[in-house]
């Protein structure tokens, strides 16, 4: 057995855990490519903090990572250690475990699990500074779909995102203006306000809407409306619109680059079958 000293930490093992992985610092270590020499008890001295050790040990042993899910920031430290010892393999495992264990950027059942690079693009549209997050403001399958519920949960609330599924489709817009519900419509320029699909039925990539030069409307705000944009409306979403067919997608004053005029559900007319709303905070 090889006796290690990692930090003052003793750790015991073999020769050929150490030299497994031939191109690593340890395998050059004792594979005969750096002259050693041991401490005066037999074991040989690392000069690093030898806290989380064990968990290189065990990989070198068995090519398996088993790390505990109450600490968050193992993985960011052995990240370090990996990158000392030189083990391609555990830095690999270690990068997919870090993407694996992150929190999902929107608090969301709209977005699918297994693409959170979705999530990563409406992110990228609006970045986040520094510790800013997207907040859920409003869900319509756990709140309600109605106008009154969106606007009580939603009105004054600053920049939002909102984000539709009807059937397959995904699909919403963004505005920096608080959402407001006069008894009639209001129409209200945003410049930074857009429109998006993420999923649509024309295997079209995720695409930004932005507005175009001649419009004066990108917002319409209504008590009886859930979010609605656009002066055609673009965009609109009815009362309880879970339950009719009266929500619809006229672009006209967003540029449709993508030249399908039902770009978002497929059709004029659509149901929704979830609705969620966004703050940045």
């Amino acid at each position: 057995p090889i006796t290690l000293n990692i930090g003052e930490k003793k750790y015991c093992t073999t020769l050929d855990t150490l030299t497994k992985y031939r191109d690593s610092f340890l395998g050059a270590m004792f594979g005969g490519y750096i002259p050693l020499k041991p401490c005066k008890d037999g074991s040989f001295f690392i000069d690093r903090d030898g806290t989380h050790f064990h968990y290189i040990l065990n990989f070198l042993r068995t090519d398996e990572l088993i790390l505990p899910q109450n600490k968050p920031h193992l993985i960011e430290m052995l990240l370090l250690e990996a990158e000392f010892y030189q083990l391609e393999n555990l830095l690999t495992k270690l990068n997919s475990s870090e993407q694996a264990t992150k929190a999902p950027l929107f608090d969301t059942t709209i977005l699918p699990q297994d693409k959170p690079e979705l999530g990563e693009i409406l992110n990228s549209w609006v970045p986040c500074q520094n510790d800013e997050k997207w907040k859920l403001l409003y869900r319509g399958s756990r709140d309600g779909f109605q106008a009154s519920t969106f606007h009580s949960k939603c009105d004054n609330r600053g920049p939002t995102y909102t984000i539709v599924k009807s059937g397959n489709s995904i699909f919403g817009g963004y505005t920096n203006i608080s959402w407001e519900s006069p008894s009639r419509d209001v129409l209200k320029k945003d410049n930074g306000a857009f429109l998006f699909s993420l999923v649509n039925a024309y295997n079209i990539p995720p695409t930004k809407l932005t507005q175009r030069k001649d419009t004066d409307c990108s917002s319409i705000h209504c008590s009886d409306y859930l979010p609605t944009f656009g002066g055609g409306a673009d965009l609109y979403l009815s009362n309880e619109c879970n339950a009719n067919k009266n929500s619809h997608n006229n672009f006209s004053s967003y540029n449709n680059t993508t030249n399908q005029q039902y770009l978002f559900a497929g059709s004029y007319n659509f149901k929704v079958d979830e609705v969620e709303v966004f703050l940045k905070v």
